[in-house]
């Protein structure tokens, strides 16, 4: 699903999705109520309903923007001629992005604020992991990979991922997204390249 070339070319749909953008990042989706983004946004609730049926429409349009344009930026990085390792580096600086903008209580909601958006997450978290395995992949026949290291293995720990990004006691470790992102990673990729690719050979 993308957003239809009219609406993007409105400036008040623009401003409605920014400013619902901003708000959810902040407080969540389900703090923030249909009023409130009018409000900020200087724009009638009219007018909102022209452009969405209810808040959960404009909550699935905006996730739905926000995955399309990581998905841009994953592709760029996954499509660059660099060695593995310099692509890990550029897509960890990628997901820390993402860690400084979400809040939890944004990243809990696009879990399970509706079943619509929560299938399209998964969905598009299950093509990522795919690309990530395939990534992984090339890697170990170029030889940037260490040799005796199982992909079964590392297949198995990425599809569990899905499962505890859905447990409460994960995020409760936390204070905010960017460390839980920063230690997710650093204990993920810590020790997967070969020697030569972390300097030591």
């Amino acid at each position: 699903m993308t957003l239809n070339t009219q609406k993007i070319q409105s400036p008040k749909f623009n401003q409605l999705m920014k400013t619902a953008e901003d708000l959810f990042m902040r407080y969540g989706i389900r703090r923030v109520s249909i009023e409130e983004i009018c409000k900020t946004a200087n724009i009638s609730k009219m007018t909102f309903y022209k452009f969405f049926r209810n808040k959960n429409d404009l909550a699935f349009q905006l996730i739905v923007n926000i995955f399309d344009k990581g998905q841009v930026e994953f592709d760029d990085i996954i499509s660059r001629d660099l060695p593995f390792s310099e692509k890990i580096e550029l897509f960890i600086q990628f997901k820390l992005n993402y860690g400084k903008r979400f809040s939890k209580e944004f990243y809990q909601d696009i879990i399970g604020y509706t079943q619509e958006i929560h299938d399209f997450v998964l969905e598009r978290s299950q093509q990522g992991i795919q690309q990530m395995k395939d990534l992984f992949r090339e890697a170990q026949q170029k030889g940037e990979l260490k040799k005796d290291l199982n992909l079964e293995f590392l297949s198995f720990m990425l599809d569990h991922l899905l499962e505890l990004r859905e447990d409460p006691r994960l995020l409760s470790i936390f204070p905010n997204m960017y460390e839980l992102t920063r230690d997710w990673l650093n204990l993920f990729f810590y020790g997967v390249m070969a020697q030569d690719e972390q300097g030591n050979g």
